[in-house]
């Protein structure tokens, strides 16, 4: 996905990938470690083409000339907050593929108290950074398309040499003693 940053339409455009990043970042109420796996790991991988992709681009504008132009500026600085809010959702999501191997390394152990609780504590740790991740990613998401909307220029004003409409002319006042006379 190239991303050329004077264009808000890419910004926005950027902005919907990430969001549909969010579909699926759920714990159903009886889900399978392997499930979680695959979407956790899924979406850390569309993540990473993501941030790596926003990363390359920054690193070529930010270590290239300066520029001047103000929705370069700007679009550099909403690519910045993109990557940032992409990196902690993928480390939530990092997370939770830790915390599914926990499980899958412990899943044939005789069952124990301790083991039981570990494995709770891991499902509430799995749910939790679903639910960041989720979050970061809406945000992201959110911001860009905040980000987007303030790289469209102002509409212009019209010129002040322009021809303006004429208004009729208002009526005259009329003094008191004029329509006391009319009323003799």
């Amino acid at each position: 996905m190239p991303i050329f940053i004077r264009h808000p339409d890419n910004l926005r455009t950027v902005a919907r990938e990430v969001r549909e990043l969010t579909t699926g970042l759920v714990v159903p109420e009886y889900s399978a470690e392997e499930m979680l796996a695959y979407t956790a790991g899924a979406r850390l991988k569309a993540l990473s083409r993501m941030a790596e992709e926003m990363s390359d681009l920054l690193i070529h504008r930010l270590t290239g000339p300066i520029s001047t132009d103000r929705a370069e500026l700007r679009g550099n600085t909403a690519l910045a907050t993109a990557t940032a809010g992409c990196a902690q959702a993928m480390g939530s999501l990092a997370e939770v593929l830790q915390q599914v191997a926990f499980l899958n390394e412990h899943a044939h152990r005789p069952p124990s108290t301790d083991l039981s609780d570990a494995r709770g504590a891991a499902w509430n740790v799995i749910h939790d950074r679903m639910d960041e991740a989720r979050a970061a990613l809406y945000d992201t998401a959110d911001q860009l398309e905040c980000d987007a909307r303030r790289l469209v220029p102002p509409p212009r004003r019209p010129a002040t040499s322009a021809p303006q409409a004429q208004r009729p002319p208002a009526p005259a006042p009329v003094s008191s003693a004029v329509r006391r006379q009319a009323a003799l």
